[in-house]
């Protein structure tokens, strides 16, 4: 039902990690290679450095005058302390000041580069989250038109005229209504979801503060220049804007946006397959795309992602034995990759799978960290052909 737009969602979103990926050692060499070429024009930012805080930027007294003597009676730092806020004011007297000047702006220029590559995308982040709800809508109005509202609308005659047909027409109101919800705040969606196509969303209690300060973030930078403002600090919870006032600037980092791109994945990948559940739930494609989108995310040691939908899978009673049965291993398995395995050991060592195939009785081995059980099995399993050496070289 959700295959073909949950691949493209997957895709989209690991195509938005790897670009960031892509770009960042670009930039930083770029940022390198401008301090290597510099490097004598901020021999003044080192030195100030160590006259505010020595402890923390510690230089030899000898290399502190060698590197004085390279602007001997040129430079002059100047130290203020203001209610304990130590900072040291640059002076040149020569041509100095403008090739220091001009260096710090290049590197301003790179710095800014990053913060750019990180805002932009979570700006694109919040697009293809705003896509794939547009898609699961369209899909879901097919079946539902009802849920739409749209009896309620109307068109106008030219708008009429412009139709071909009734399904045009429908279409487009379908289109219209899905607007109005994207132009809405995440709260708003989540209202629409609960009430219009009744879905419980347990797993979002941990997550909508998260989610809605990731999606008023993004508006920041798309509508005031990434400078908080009062519906910022009134949308988001207490916790998330602490220290945080009007009129401050906001960033993105990388683990944020990483952290970002997890959050919005895991939640959207629950919300379609409970979609799917509730629409169809004897579908058994269901557990081929998620295993496959479970084992990608379980060869990138994205556990959090793999967590929940395994647990989502181990817990849908109307797929196949074999599909619970990988679910429960890997949830398992992304449990003791977050160092919180003692939470499921007792249940581990408690299950019994000499009557199931002898792969779970490897992953089990392999779990408990029983070696002597763990390469005793192998390799007949390997022989066998059961496992094979590209299994042992992906499976965490």
């Amino acid at each position: 039902m959700f295959t073909n737009i949950l691949r493209s969602f997957a895709d989209n979103l690991d195509t938005l990690r790897e670009f960031v990926d892509l770009v960042n050692p670009i930039l930083d060499k770029a940022r390198e290679e401008e301090i290597l070429a510099n490097h004598d024009t901020l021999i003044p930012l080192v030195l100030g450095f160590n006259a505010i805080a020595p402890e923390q930027f510690p230089l030899d007294t000898s290399l502190v005058e060698n590197l004085q003597s390279k602007f001997d009676g040129t430079l002059d730092i100047h130290m203020e302390d203001e209610g304990g806020k130590k900072s040291a004011k640059l002076s040149f007297n020569n041509s100095g000041g403008q090739a220091f000047h001009s260096t710090m702006s290049k590197l301003s220029k790179r710095f800014n580069q990053k913060g750019l590559l990180y805002q932009n995308a979570l700006i694109s982040l919040v697009s293809a989250v705003e896509w794939f709800l547009s898609q699961l809508l369209h899909e879901y109005f097919k079946l539902y038109p009802e849920a739409s509202d749209i009896r309620e609308r109307s068109l106008t005659l030219s708008e009429l005229q412009s139709m071909g047909t009734i399904d045009d027409a429908k279409n487009y109101l379908i289109d219209l209504r899905i607007e109005e919800i994207l132009r809405g705040s995440f709260s708003d969606w989540i209202t629409f979801l609960k009430s219009k196509l009744k879905l419980s969303m347990g797993y979002l209690t941990d997550e909508e503060n998260y989610l809605t300060e990731i999606c008023q973030r993004r508006n920041l930078f798309v509508h005031n220049g990434g400078v908080i403002n009062k519906i910022y600090l009134n949308k988001v919870a207490q916790p998330l804007r602490q220290n945080l006032e009007i009129g401050q600037k906001i960033t993105v980092s990388q683990e944020y946006l990483d952290e970002a791109i997890t959050r919005f994945e895991k939640f959207f990948f629950l919300l379609s397959l409970e979609l799917w559940k509730k629409l169809s739930p004897d579908d058994k494609t269901r557990s081929d795309i998620v295993s496959d989108i479970t084992y990608k995310n379980l060869y990138n040691e994205r556990w959090k992602i793999v967590e929940s939908l395994s647990f989502f899978l181990l817990n849908d009673k109307q797929l196949p034995e074999m599909a619970r049965l990988v679910a429960q291993i890997n949830y398992w398995q992304s449990l003791k990759w977050q160092e919180r395995f003692e939470e499921v050991r007792k249940e581990v060592e408690k299950i019994d799978f000499s009557a199931k195939d002898e792969r779970f009785s490897l992953a089990k081995a392999a779990l408990l960290d029983d070696e002597k059980l763990f390469f005793n099995l192998l390799p007949m399993l390997l022989k066998t052909e059961k496992i094979t050496k590209k299994d042992l070289d992906e499976w965490p």
